[in-house]
């Protein structure tokens, strides 16, 4: 079996910008493959730079250094620079929630780090359908809930930073998980009631756009939806999107269905009311079916419009408000290494 050595035809693509990434972290990443290409991108300019080098001289393996919103947007600035075919990519474990990466079973950073130099050129891979959302790809994308919670999460942190909170308790209140689950039932959840008292729910229609729509039965096995309607759902929201891989982040099965039937997309609504998803916090967390709420489709492309703009999210980072968005299952694919048929020992 021929391995890395030391990585002669990697490359390396960190997010500068992802709090796990660290100088100490590269320069330990650099000692174990010192023939590998490494980039560390701190803007966003910076990195569409390095995405037009690597397009222009693909490496055989590239490591992905940060979080779900680096690896989509690490994908778009590939394609953009004219890449077709995307390499086989190994995701490092540095990010925040850390979705895509914990789906493959991506080891902590110091725990793969000196298995590196012997990790087959041919490793196990998974292959990945992509979405296609605005133009952009990405692994999962969605509005409600999820996205209110980033949107209020990341103003939290800023607040908690404006004020300068000294505690290492309040500092840890409200950064990464903890941080999320503060904002969720501190801001979001009160501030979801309270909008839904003065305005009602909002309401969705989803479409489907492209071939007849699977949906699940009692077993979960993926069955045609009945009829093949045009409208696949029209009632109340709090959560809906779609995804190709099944995490979040912080072992969030959102979408333990993404990949059941290859070639489509994930799509789910979840039509229960934030205080509902509370109570069903734990189900919703491990992926738990059937779930009474949970409206599961699996499409090739589709279309919401909601009663009123809903916050969107995409990969994980919070991008505004939308009233109508349109998934479809987009032309190119990845291969992701698959560390779970690995054995590091």
């Amino acid at each position: 079996m021929e391995t890395l050595g030391k990585g002669s035809d990697c490359v390396a693509w960190f997010n500068g910008r992802a709090k796990q990434v660290t100088p100490k972290v590269v320069k330990a990443f650099t000692d174990a493959l010192p023939a590998a290409r490494v980039y560390v991108s701190s803007d966003f300019e910076q990195a569409q730079k390095f995405a037009a080098q690597i397009a222009k001289d693909p490496p055989a393996l590239l490591f992905s250094g940060g979080g779900d919103g680096t690896i989509s947007r690490m994908l778009n600035w590939l394609r953009e620079a004219g890449m077709d075919g995307f390499p086989p990519i190994a995701l490092l474990r540095l990010g925040t929630g850390n979705g895509w990466p914990n789906a493959v079973g991506a080891p902590p950073f110091k725990k793969v780090l000196p298995k590196l130099p012997g990790l087959s050129w041919t490793p196990p891979i998974r292959r990945f359908d992509l979405i296609e959302v605005e133009g952009r790809l990405c692994q999962f994308a969605g509005v409600g809930l999820d996205a209110t919670v980033l949107h209020d999460y990341a103003q939290e942190l800023a607040k908690s930073k404006a004020q300068m909170v000294g505690s290492r308790v309040s500092t840890w209140a409200h950064k990464g998980l903890p941080g999320y689950l503060f904002s969720t039932f501190t801001v979001t959840i009160p501030g979801d009631i309270s909008r839904n008292m003065r305005e009602g729910r909002v309401q969705v229609t989803l479409e489907n756009l492209g071939r007849p729509a699977l949906t699940l039965d009692k077993n979960a096995k993926p069955v045609p939806v009945p009829h093949a309607p045009k409208t696949l759902y029209q009632g109340p929201i709090s959560v809906g999107g779609a995804a190709v891989e099944p995490e979040w982040g912080a072992r969030f099965k959102a979408y333990p269905f993404a990949q059941l039937v290859p070639g489509t997309l994930n799509m789910r609504v979840y039509d229960r009311t934030a205080f509902e998803a509370a109570r069903n916090m734990f189900k919703l967390w491990r992926g738990a079916y059937p779930l009474p709420g949970m409206h599961d489709f699996f499409i090739t492309r589709a279309r919401m419009t909601f009663s009123r703009p809903m916050p969107f999210q995409m990969a994980g980072d919070s991008v505004g408000l939308r009233e109508q968005m349109e998934f479809s299952i987009a032309p190119q694919t990845v291969d992701m290494v698959d560390w779970n048929a690995l054995t590091l020992s």
